[in-house]
């Protein structure tokens, strides 16, 4: 059960229309949370990658260190 935003009367989850003063009830976009879950996990996945954009490596070729 939830409330109706209009006259706070409890109305039931799947409801279009308070009965109680035929006020149409909005649904929220679920989908939101999870669409920028998604984003900061992709971008936690690319700090930890190690990406940069734009940057040209120092060398293209390897190099062997030797102590």
């Amino acid at each position: 059960m939830t409330k109706c935003k209009s006259c706070g009367e409890e109305i039931e989850d799947d409801a279009k229309v308070c009965p109680h003063c035929d006020a149409e009830v909005k649904k929220g976009f679920f989908a939101t949370p999870w669409i920028m879950l998604a984003i900061v996990i992709y971008i936690v996945a690319e700090i930890f990658a190690g990406r940069t954009v734009g940057v040209a490596p120092k060398s293209d070729t390897a190099t062997e260190v030797i102590k």
